[in-house]
């Protein structure tokens, strides 16, 4: 399934090639703050940076022999670089480099998850405009409720995920804070005037105070983010399940999968996959949680979960948001059978039309619902128009005129209010 998908840029992200660059990066901008508060000599940096390269089968065989990961990296990039290679790591513990590196991966992720939303709120956007008019009953708990429209519908869509953006701008806000303030956090050995000068370098801010690792609440603040994408995903691929079912046929895949048994199948396996996808993002977010509470200044229980999890869900989600966008954009929509579906259901969708005027007539709540709910079931079980049975019945002709009754059952009347619901809402920026 994510075969074609190998060589995004998100799964670039988290090579071993991209991770050791981060790290070299990380190593040069700490050499040249130093370099700049005069604490090491002078064309330090710029003569490790010209020497330096990444081996990575030469950086994991040193780290079998060592058995430490950042220990290995430092090892090979001091025999590539000489005598300068000395002042490498000068002051800083393994997490400075890890933690700092994994903020700009991060931060780096972030923005590309961020880019295929605005795709995605693009194309919402359009689908909702489209489909603003065009008549469907609501359903609530699997049942036939008042009328809506589908472009209403969609602009549940694309106001959702308008949240999910905010909350993936403020994580990546969050994450964006390096630290380099030494083993547990005192700047014992790298000042803070360094920190904030090899920071401003890489594009991050100073945590305002470290253990020996950044707060983890901060990374669960980004999963959280990216599980709200997912479940944003899929309730758009869970609703076109919904409509897609034989029964239903309101909306189908713009290429749906067949059955090797079955010909006249068209199976919605796209939204099928997206909500299958969404669980396992959502279970990110525990660990995440879980990997705030550390031992002291820092234990190592956080690490291995986050080897796993990070590039994972935003593997998942990148792959999730791009193929909403194809969902989304290639979707069938046919609002000839959704204005049947609801002309189909005998007028039943305009009950609390009915109820209310009986209201407003002076009939008091309790009855008017009572009532209302006899003549909705002897409609249902008759199988005739609401109207017409309340046009029928003597205690609603005690109150309402023919004109009157006509008015409640009005589908553009019942309506009238969507153009107003759009006018809250702003095309993407």
């Amino acid at each position: 399934m994510l075969e074609r998908y190998a060589l995004s840029p998100m799964r670039d992200l988290w090579t071993l090639a991209a991770q050791y660059g981060r790290w070299l990066e990380v190593e040069l901008a700490c050499l040249s703050a130093l370099e700049e508060l005069g604490h090491i000599p002078q064309g330090t940096a710029d003569s490790v940076r010209k020497k330096a390269r990444i081996d990575v089968e030469r950086i994991l065989a040193r780290e079998r022999e060592v058995g430490h990961d950042l220990i290995a990296f430092l090892l090979v990039l001091e025999e590539e670089v000489g005598p300068e290679g000395r002042w490498l790591h000068y002051g800083l513990t393994s997490s400075d480099v890890k933690d700092t590196a994994l903020a700009l991966a991060l931060r780096e992720a972030l923005g590309l998850v961020l880019e295929k939303a605005k795709k995605l709120s693009q194309v919402l956007w359009e689908l909702a405009l489209r489909y603003r008019d065009a008549p469907m009953v609501g359903r609530t708990h699997g049942q036939y409720a008042e009328p809506i429209t589908f472009g209403l519908k969609v602009l549940v869509w694309y106001d959702g995920l308008s949240r999910v953006r905010k909350r993936l701008l403020a994580a990546r806000e969050a994450i964006s804070v390096g630290k380099l303030s030494g083993a547990v956090g005192t700047y014992a050995h790298f000042p803070p005037e360094a920190e904030r000068r090899a920071l401003a370098k890489l594009g991050l801010a100073p945590c305002p105070i470290a253990t020996q690792v950044i707060p983890r609440d901060r990374h669960a603040e980004v999963l959280f983010a990216l599980a709200a994408a997912a479940s944003l995903v899929e309730t758009i691929a869970l609703e076109v399940r919904h409509l897609s079912r034989s029964e239903v046929g309101e909306v189908a895949e713009g290429r749906p999968e067949g059955s090797s048994a079955m010909p006249h199948k068209r199976n919605p396996i796209l939204s099928e996959r997206l909500c299958g996808l969404a669980r396992l993002v959502r279970t990110t977010v525990v660990p995440a949680l879980e990997n705030s509470v550390l031992w002291h200044e820092r234990d190592m229980s956080h690490s291995s979960v986050e080897r796993i999890l990070l590039p994972q869900a935003f593997i998942l989600v990148d792959y999730m948001l791009d193929r909403a966008v194809d969902l989304t954009k290639n979707l069938k929509v046919y609002p000839e059978r959704m204005l049947s579906r609801l002309m189909g259901a005998r007028g039943l969708p305009f009950s609390e039309g009915l109820l209310l005027s009986l209201v407003e007539k002076g009939m008091s709540r309790k009855e008017a619902h009572t009532l209302v709910r006899r003549l909705a079931a002897e409609a249902e079980r008759n199988e005739v128009e609401l109207k017409e049975v309340a046009a029928c019945d003597p205690e609603v002709l005690k109150l309402l005129t023919p004109k009157e009754l006509e008015a409640i059952f009005d589908l553009k009347k019942a309506l009238s209010r969507v153009p107003e619901i759009f006018q809250r809402f702003s095309p993407p920026e």
